[in-house]
């Protein structure tokens, strides 16, 4: 209780939140659902940052976007809209 309350509190979101506790437990379930952050980690610390496959990145001040794999690609993606049409046949 004091954890959530404490993370739900702060004005700033944390880049992370870790929990250590039952997988797949009320616990787990409960801060995910309370909490807001950029990830959520269980019972680990390091392997999120260099999982490829994971987006990492934070929310609010802790930071905006993702990197790593394709939701890096696109987050430091600039992509430009071209529409081409054909001219219509009725000029000579």
């Amino acid at each position: 209780d004091e954890a959530i309350e404490y993370i739900s509190e702060e004005q700033e979101k944390p880049l992370v939140v870790y929990y250590f506790g039952k997988k797949n437990g009320p616990g787990q379930k409960r801060v995910l659902k309370e909490t807001s952050s950029g990830s959520l980690v269980v019972n680990e610390t390091i392997y999120q940052i260099i999982n490829t496959d994971l987006p990492f990145g934070g929310v609010g001040h802790s930071g905006y976007g993702r990197y790593h794999g394709i939701s890096g690609f696109k987050a430091f993606s600039n992509e430009k809209s071209v529409l081409v049409k054909p001219p219509l046949d009725c000029f000579p």
